[in-house]
């Protein structure tokens, strides 16, 4: 079960004879505190990485013995795992989004599965673009990990043959992605709510931060603060990402060399990356 033989010192040994390429169909996930959730795979839409299983565990500690309140909106759903893991820890407003419609069926699939009603409200939508205009108590989103591609890759993306498969397009652009993002998040989080985003550091966190910090002359609206740090290896979603994995790692190079991407590489010529779960909130005025 994905969130207990990857976790911990299981983990170690997991991580060695199994990855997250694998696809088999029907998987469980665990987040803690007894709440597992039965999911199924999709090639168009991605699996519950180790990333989104320790953004779970995350919620899950966060969480006290009262049902959360207040809104709870779930940007980027993918499966609907974190959205569905709020619905089974008590919450009862709970909002989905994704900008793709293959995810939004998925992620309906699962609440089906998991508890037989409906109750989640789901929309397609890119980010908060269509979205009806309200505030949320809690927001979490887990964006694409990867910077925007140079214009040499990007031509090599587009020449692969992708049909049924996730968009390799899709883990890169996390940059501009999460810049939008936090340009628009005030108009949705609550006073006193909380954003929790889990950053990937082959987007470039300090220099994101900075230029956010920048561009509101370092005042920015939001305070923000790491909560966790977790080290991942990198896996590959297909046999079409791992198809251009000579060119990925030329690409990840190049970033690195420009200090706009951060990881290591082990004696095997595997990449580790940094996992950052980072809280937002309004900052409170003095």
């Amino acid at each position: 079960m994905l969130g207990l033989i990857d976790h911990g010192t299981a983990g170690t040994h997991h991580l060695k004879s199994e990855n997250s390429e694998s696809t088999d169909t029907a998987y469980k996930v665990y987040f803690g505190l007894g709440h597992s959730l039965n999911l199924t795979h999709s090639p168009e839409v991605f699996k519950v990485s180790l990333a989104g299983v320790r953004l779970g565990n995350y919620l899950m500690q966060i969480q006290n013995n009262n049902s959360p309140k207040g809104g709870f909106l779930d940007v980027g759903t993918g499966s609907g795992a974190h959205a569905l893991l709020m619905r089974m820890a008590g919450a009862c407003d709970i909002t989905a989004i994704d900008v793709s419609e293959k995810s939004i069926e998925q992620a309906k699939l699962h609440e089906h599965i998991n508890f037989k009603t409906n109750s989640i409200s789901f929309f397609v939508s890119d980010l908060f673009n269509n979205l009806p205009q309200r505030q949320f108590q809690t927001i979490v989103f887990n964006p694409p990990g990867w910077r925007t591609p140079s214009h040499s890759l990007l031509k090599r993306l587009n020449m692969l043959d992708q049909a049924g498969q996730i968009p390799l397009r899709s883990m890169f652009y996390g940059e501009e992605v999460v810049s939008r993002f936090l340009d628009d998040l005030p108009k949705y989080l609550a006073p006193g709510g909380t954003a929790i985003v889990g950053l990937n550091s082959l987007i470039g966190i300090y220099g994101l931060l900075d230029k956010y910090n920048k561009k509101h002359n370092e005042n920015p609206p939001l305070a923000y603060r790491l909560m966790e740090r977790h080290t991942f290896p990198l896996f590959y979603y297909s046999p079409h990402w791992k198809s251009i994995s000579k060119h990925l790692k030329k690409e990840f190079d190049r970033w690195a060399k420009r200090d706009s991407a951060a990881y290591s590489i082990d004696n095997s010529g595997t990449i580790f990356w940094s996992y950052e779960i980072v809280e937002f909130r309004h900052k409170t005025k003095q």
